[in-house]
């Protein structure tokens, strides 16, 4: 039997018969593949739904860039502005290392501020960020503050 090259078009084809409901073997006869390589799609079909866990430096959990929260760099801050602590006793007064303290001197880590804005009369947040219909910004108050600025933008062109 003469096999044909595996490309992404025959990859197709075997897709669209298995969505189909055909059996492997009469898919392997009409592509013209062996069996086993219609069994090997199928296990890769099954597999591409499931995400793959994401591992770093072979821990179990999963980096998390951002732990220090923004009162301890705060801490931090005030105490390299006074100046008469070193870093590595910095580091052991707010329980975390001084190449930590040593960015945080750098200005390489700042304090983020976690408060939410001041909200409008008509606005209201959202408990999940979506896009905007007219912008497709990812927003999380509603209206979309964007698409405000834009119309009273125009409107005081108009106005001029």
């Amino acid at each position: 039997m003469e096999r044909r090259e595996i490309t992404a078009a025959v990859v197709a084809e075997i897709d669209r018969l298995l969505a189909e409901g055909r059996r492997h073997t009469t898919i392997a006869k009409r592509v013209g593949v062996t069996k086993y390589v219609v069994q090997v799609i199928v296990r890769d079909k099954e597999r591409r739904g499931r995400p793959t866990p994401k591992r770093c430096n072979g821990s179990r959990y999963p980096h998390r860039p951002n732990t220090t929260d923004a009162a301890t760099v705060r801490m931090i801050q005030r105490m390299l502005e006074v100046g008469i602590l070193r870093h590595y006793e910095i580091a052991r007064e707010a329980g975390v290392s001084s190449i930590f303290v040593s960015l945080v001197a750098q200005g390489k880590r700042v304090p983020l501020d976690t408060s939410r804005p001041p909200l409008a009369a008509d606005e209201r947040f959202l408990p999940v960020p979506i896009r905007c219909s007219v912008c497709r910004r990812k927003i999380s108050i509603v209206p979309c503050r964007a698409c405000k600025a834009v119309r009273e933008s125009k409107k005081s062109a108009w106005c001029m």
